[in-house]
């Protein structure tokens, strides 16, 4: 009996000009970056910036290039091969060590965490901020357990507790639903993100992918 051959794995598409990406397991990473231009075997990143500046990024170090591909999570091995002019000009060259791979499909791409929030309405200025937990977090919204019903639709400023270098982030977004549940915190409450700060915006990204990358090793360890 002729056994059935073994099916190819469909590899992740690797992220396109323009692209969001990270740079994860170089030296102060990960870092927030973006693409620049596409060749064959290669990705050209934009130089990396702390405070202005720009990031001196070792060559010859192997890295993963992290990013998201339609809203799944994906990353592909790399190696720094060549860097920005003396002058700072120019971005980094990343040579591509085989091919990119998908680590979670959309149901995950929203990380489970559970965070600190406070959520404080628009309309509610003589009211304190609702305390809250997350359920789940991404780089576009927020899923909490609250006390108090929200109203759908309602603005709301979302201070999120990531700890780290992320530090405490104030997102202005939109109420998208709320649901009644049971327990001690009984409304589900979904909050869609708008108009984040560029800065605010890399600090989220870069906390949730770093939480991505974590929750594989996490479940390999579960029994």
């Amino acid at each position: 009996m002729t056994p059935a051959a073994t099916p190819a794995i469909d590899p992740a598409p690797l992220p396109d000009k323009g692209d969001r990406v990270m740079l994860d397991g170089l030296p102060g990473g990960p870092w927030t970056s973006v693409v620049v231009g596409v060749a064959e075997g290669v990705l050209l990143v934009d130089a990396p910036r702390l405070g202005g500046r720009l990031v001196p990024l070792p060559l010859g170090r192997r890295f993963v290039l992290a990013y998201s591909s339609r809203e799944v999570p994906c990353e592909v091995d790399a190696e720094m091969v060549a860097g920005p002019t003396a002058d700072g000009r120019g971005g980094y060259t990343a040579r591509l060590l085989g091919a990119a791979r998908r680590l979670q499909r959309r149901g995950a791409v929203r990380v489970p965490v559970h965070l600190i929030v406070q959520a404080s309405l628009a309309a509610d200025d003589e009211d304190a901020p609702v305390g809250a937990v997350t359920e789940n977090l991404s780089a576009g919204g927020v899923l909490l357990r609250v006390a108090k019903a929200l109203e759908a639709g309602a603005p709301v400023t979302t201070s999120v507790f990531c700890g780290g270098d992320a530090g405490t982030l104030d997102i202005g977004g939109r109420v998208v639903r709320c649901d009644r549940l049971s327990g001690e915190r009984p409304f589900r409450v979904a909050i869609a993100f708008l108009d984040m700060p560029r800065g605010d915006e890399d600090r989220l990204v870069r906390f949730v992918f770093e939480r991505q990358r974590e929750m594989p090793r996490r479940g390999a360890g579960a029994v």
